[in-house]
């Protein structure tokens, strides 16, 4: 990970482990480690296990946090590993979290929920209620299928989403009558107060060849691709 950091990307980030941390603190004892660089890799089982190692990472104050191998990040509504618990901590100190991993289906939805509630907490509150909306998120995808093709909502999803949803609702009165500017919005609202929202991604090389690319495809407007990459996921979850 190191070497491929700073080949693709020109980042130089540094390796942490127990000796580097001793080693910084030679020099001042009360000095927090964390604190020596911008870019740090750092296990997750070195922290966990270390009550003052964990603790002066989480002060450090980090912009972003990415978790490879997000997967064994193990959760259940009883308990959580000390990983989890640790990363829950970070993400609520930090403005960015990212989770990595290749096999979301690892764990099963319980497993998707684990990680879909580090990302938003707000949103993930309930694993009952996750399932149950997870139930209907086909049919979420089929709607944003009609949307994207340039049809309008069915008589049947316009019930079912516009009465839940006072926005929904709105965009769909709007696209009704005519205003083409509704429809990404009315996308937007159906996976985000229906689906996994726009915390869930999937990544593919197909889509996604290069950095340059993929810094050019990130805007602040729903673009179609990005789009189809979070409708992807939701049908991946309901499978």
């Amino acid at each position: 990970m190191f070497v491929e950091l700073l080949r693709r990307f020109h980042l130089l980030f540094h390796i942490f482990d127990e000796a580097r941390c001793e080693s910084l603190e030679s020099h001042d004892e009360s000095a927090n480690p964390f604190l020596e660089s911008q870019l740090v890799i750092c296990s997750l089982g070195f922290l966990s296990s270390d009550e003052k190692r964990s603790q002066q990472a989480q002060e450090a104050g980090w912009d972003l946090v990415v978790v490879d191998e997000a997967h064994h990040l193990e959760w259940t509504p009883q308990a959580a590993s000390p990983q989890y618990t640790l990363v829950e901590s970070l993400a609520a100190r930090c403005p960015g979290l990212l989770l990595l991993t290749a096999t979301p289906q690892q764990l099963g939805p319980e497993g998707h929920f684990a990680r879909l509630r580090l990302l938003d907490p707000n949103r993930y509150q309930s694993l009952e209620k996750f399932l149950q909306e997870a139930e209907h998120y086909e049919v979420v995808a089929q709607a944003v299928d009609r949307l994207q093709s340039g049809q309008p909502l069915s008589k049947a999803d316009v019930k079912l989403f516009g009465g839940q949803s006072e926005r929904v609702k709105k965009h769909c009165e709007a696209l009704a009558g005519g205003d083409e500017d509704a429809r990404p919005l009315l996308i937007t609202e159906l996976l985000d107060e229906f689906g996994t929202g726009r915390v869930m991604f999937r990544n593919t090389r197909a889509a996604l060849k290069g950095s340059q690319r993929a810094k050019r495809s990130c805007t602040n407007s729903p673009s179609r691709p990005l789009v189809q990459t979070v409708r992807k996921a939701t049908r991946q979850i309901s499978a």
